[in-house]
């Protein structure tokens, strides 16, 4: 029996659901099945074609498709589509002649048989069009392309990174530093000068059985250095510099970061014996996690630690770590085995400070420096700190069109690097800047007056960064220690500003001016009580909030005895400073109206206006500076 593919065309479909005709409930799907010629016969006749059924409404011949039951399948769907084709033809005949004596019903019949016809002769869409499709299609997925690449760009830099980051490798004669050129960290040089034997010699150390150094770290404060030593390393041992950055390692895709570490020891193993310089560790060495949100976190990590002492060891390879974060540092990484030594770059103290003063001076045109006093002003500057003053001198005095940098120049650079920008003129407000001048005066006078305060240095109400005014004090030496009595008496000079604002001013016209200053006070209170034993009635006991190293959770008795005793401290400290300026008002008033003429005081000024002389010396913007005399009406 012979079996044929038969399906109904889906405009059919539509045109029967649209004329709301008698449709068999299967006729309204597509089939797709095989059938006997029996079988279409009987279809056939059960479901006529849909041109017989619109010649049959509209009173055409529909003799001839009786005739398709006797052939076969074939030829009956071939002939079915020759009948439909010649109908199509008659009907446009027939319509042809519109509308003449034709009745309503009948005319309703027309319309429907123009519509069908409308339908079937529309054009399909021709090869322009096509071609034209197939163009958007492609543009949009070269966009899309496109717009990927660029993502994976920008997040590392150049998509040609991929495989090795940012990593660079510096030829030996490429490295000019050396330990001579590195000034200000003595002890960390020392420490590191066995590593650069190790480099340069590497047998004198395995023939007695030594195993050389796996690894070095670098902890200090930013700008103390810790980049130029490690260069310093690799370039007094004359070996290949390999530097990274510890953020590089960070990816957007699981395990780049374990790729780039794996990469980045493949390429030192093949230049062995080198440096591998990873700046900022604490970034792809930090403490692993259990977190479910980031379940790969640990990957990096563990790649660094595999790496550094994992099965395969890294003959010639030391790896050099820097950071400012060590408590964050996993204690794997800490072992020995991976970080053999650790090396603290502390700030400079004094003479360290001179020689990196020297250092730079010499790089630049100066005349009359004095960079014994610049060093005693500048305590608790890095060496960072230090360039970026002298830069900003050289760079003010070309400004001015000066042939050398001068002291002067180098003053207000310090000033600048410790204050921020100096602003160009006081505020217009004479209200305003008659409250700075009393606020600022309030801190320098009860700075004058403690016994154990920072000595006095300058002040001012000139705007400094955010600030409207400033008092700026500067230790005699450098100091690791303070006593219990240095601790009250920062807090005493920090309260100046606004007890002097609640005498001159009255309660009600205090401002907000002094919100820095209570920050200062409380956070040496809270140092005071919690960490330090300084307080009676808490006594010994140390305590650390969540989130600090050792940090713990503790009850709320225990927090509101803190509070009370810093809210003590505070108090007692704000009655102290109001009473120095209650005892010294004159000196006060002396003070603040200088200020508010001449706008910023050393401390030789302030000495001068306190011990109740005249004071006559000439700045920038008042080179023939008349005398201030003291009031004979004072407060």
């Amino acid at each position: 029996m012979k079996t044929v593919y038969f399906f109904i065309k889906p405009q059919r479909r539509f045109l029967r659901k649209f004329c709301s005709l008698t449709i068999h409930p299967n006729s309204a799907a597509q089939v797709r099945y095989f059938k006997t010629d029996r079988s279409i016969k009987a279809e056939l006749d059960r479901n006529p074609t849909l041109s017989t059924r619109i010649r049959k409404w509209i009173g055409l011949n529909t003799q001839s498709d009786s005739k398709l039951g006797e052939l076969s399948g074939d030829e009956a769907i071939s002939n079915a589509a020759n009948r439909e084709y010649r109908d199509i033809e008659k009907l446009s005949k027939l319509l042809g002649d519109k509308y003449a004596k034709l009745d309503e019903p009948q005319r309703i019949k027309v319309a429907f048989g123009e519509g069908y016809l409308a339908g079937r002769n529309q054009k399909p869409f021709g090869r322009v069009y096509k071609v034209l499709k197939f163009s958007q299609q492609i543009i949009t997925t070269v966009i899309v392309l496109i717009i990927f690449i660029f993502f994976i760009a920008t997040t590392e830099g150049s998509m040609f990174k991929m495989k090795l980051g940012n990593k660079s490798q510096v030829d030996p004669e490429e490295i000019n530093v050396k330990f001579n050129d590195v000034k200000g960290v003595e002890d960390a040089k020392s420490e590191l000068m066995d590593v650069v034997e190790f480099l340069r010699n590497p047998d004198k150390f395995s023939a007695l059985g030594g195993k050389l150094p796996k690894g070095v770290l670098l902890v200090g404060p930013p700008g103390t250095g810790k980049t130029l030593l490690a260069r310093a390393v690799a370039g007094e041992a004359g070996v290949p510099f390999f530097y990274a950055a510890g953020p590089e390692f960070d990816e957007i895709f699981v395990g780049q970061g374990a790729r780039r570490v794996r990469d980045l020891f493949k390429a030192a193993k093949e230049h062995a014996p080198c440096v591998i310089f990873i700046d900022e560790i604490d970034s792809v060495g930090a403490k692993r996690t259990n977190s479910v949100i980031h379940p790969h976190a640990n990957q990096t990590i563990n790649q660094l630690l595999s790496e550094m002492d994992g099965f395969h060891r890294n003959e010639g390879v030391i790896v050099i770590g820097a950071t400012n974060r060590r408590q964050d540092l996993d204690k794997a990484l800490l072992r020995p085995g991976r970080f053999d030594s650790e090396v603290t770059v502390k700030a400079p103290d004094l003479m360290e400070r001179k020689e990196i003063i020297d250092l730079y001076l010499g790089k630049i045109l100066t005349r009359d420096v004095n960079a014994e006093l610049l060093a005693k002003r500048t305590i608790g500057f890095t060496g960072a700190d230090i360039e970026n003053m002298i830069n900003q001198a050289a760079l003010r005095a070309a400004i001015e069109g000066a042939e050398y940098v001068t002291m002067d120049h180098l003053e207000r650079a310090k000033d600048k690097v410790i204050m921020g920008p100096e602003g160009k003129k006081k505020i217009l407000d004479e209200q305003e800047n008659r409250l700075t001048a009393y606020h600022e005066g309030g801190h320098a006078l009860v700075s004058y007056f403690t016994k154990d305060a920072v000595p006095l240095h300058k002040v001012t109400i000139l705007p400094r960064g955010q600030a409207l005014g400033y008092t700026q004090s500067l230790p005699n030496k450098d100091t690791h220690l303070m006593t219990k009595a240095q601790m009250l008496a920062s807090m005493d000079v920090s309260m100046g500003g606004r007890a002097a604002e609640e005498l001159i001013f009255g309660q009600d016209q205090v401002t907000s001016g002094a919100s820095s200053d209570f920050v200062n006070a409380t956070a040496i209170a809270e140092e005071m009580v919690r960490v330090y034993g300084m307080s009676e009635k808490f006594g010994f006991r140390v305590i650390r909030y969540p989130g600090e190293e050792g940090g713990i959770d503790y009850s709320a008795s225990t927090k509101e005895l803190i509070d009370n005793e810093v809210r003590r401290l505070l108090q007692e400290s704000y009655d102290r400073a109001k009473a120095i300026l209650k005892n010294h008002s004159k000196e006060h008033k002396i003070l603040a109206e200088a200020l508010l003429k001449y706008e910023t005081l050393d401390a030789e000024d302030v000495k001068t206006l306190v011990s109740g002389k005249k004071l006559r010396h000439e700045t920038a913007n008042d080179v023939n500076r008349t005398v201030v005399d003291v009031p004979n009406n004072i407060m």
